[in-house]
């Protein structure tokens, strides 16, 4: 008899154990990776003006096709274009103490020579250098999503980092399309999952091939000739992988970590002087080049 109550109460023990362990569990995953819902709306021409204005009243505005709702913003905004067409290069695994240094000392001279065009801008102020820190975690996706919509990414997000889905959230890329700006991208295709349907021109390359060093990249630079002299395009997305393949491969003191910086020097330069030559006839260019880096 005192064996049966013995055994009963171990069971009961175990399975209240066993229960609390669940909900600790469950608590901690729903702490530590947040889901967060997508926000509903668009931001609209009513951010401009206080809730009172006539014009945040329209809501017919949305409506208005893409041309005219570029001029109703302009007009809104009440500042002038200071750039007619915007590069965003991107250079995935690129260190900020690569380019700026770290603690306040200069870079290290064997980067500065193996991007001397790019620390030339800098040094003589036709270029300007700012490091932004992101919040963890810093893989890909996270960052775009961080980066386009202001978002602060959550670890679950690297889960979703392998299989992207469309970003639900308001975000600048979709306002750029729904102002009648046309949009190319060529590189990661982690865009092209995030933003179906809103890019005139593509070539998408994949992440996960984390061996390829070139290729990766040559897909990207291939289009530079024939694209830069075009002028049928408002922003243009440049998303290079390579050099974050070389620090997962062999870190940051690869032998082929110097050729490829003086390559993604060497583009800065090709996508610059092309620019500087075709502000007059086709609009100012805003270079923009960012690096993600974890």
């Amino acid at each position: 008899m005192n064996h049966s109550l013995s055994c009963s109460r171990f069971t009961t023990l175990t399975v209240a154990a066993v229960l609390i362990q669940l909900v600790g569990l469950s608590l901690f995953i729903f702490g530590f990776f947040p889901i967060k819902p997508a926000l509903s709306g668009i931001s609209g021409p009513e951010s401009f003006r206080p809730p009172w204005d006539d014009v945040g009243k329209n809501r017919s505005v949305a409506a208005l096709p893409p041309e005219q709702l570029r001029r109703l913003y302009q007009e809104l905004s009440e500042l002038p274009s200071s750039f007619d067409r915007l590069i965003l290069m991107v250079i995935d695994g690129l260190p900020a103490e690569f380019i700026l240094g770290k603690d306040g000392d200069h870079p290290k001279k064997a980067f500065v020579e193996a991007m001397p065009y790019t620390q030339t801008l800098l040094s003589t102020g036709v270029a300007v250098g700012f490091h932004a820190k992101a919040a963890p975690p810093t893989v890909t996706m996270p960052c775009l999503k961080a980066m386009v919509s202001g978002a602060i990414p959550g670890y679950l997000d690297v889960v979703y980092n392998f299989n992207t889905q469309a970003l639900q959230d308001d975000n600048i890329i979709g306002q750029l399309f729904r102002t009648g700006r046309k949009i190319w991208m060529f590189g990661d295709d982690t865009w092209l999952k995030l933003f179906p349907g809103l890019f005139t021109r593509t070539d998408g390359v994949s992440s996960f091939f984390v061996k390829d060093t070139v290729e990766v990249d040559r897909n990207v630079s291939r289009h530079l000739g024939d694209e830069l002299m075009r002028d049928d395009w408002d922003i243009m997305i440049l998303h290079y992988l390579g050099l974050d393949h070389v620090g997962h491969i062999g870190g940051r003191k690869s032998v082929l970590m110097a050729p490829k910086l003086k390559e993604m020097d060497e583009v800065i330069e090709r996508i610059h002087s092309t620019s500087q030559m075709q502000d007059e006839d086709k609009g100012r260019t805003l270079l923009v080049r960012l690096a993600l880096y974890s």
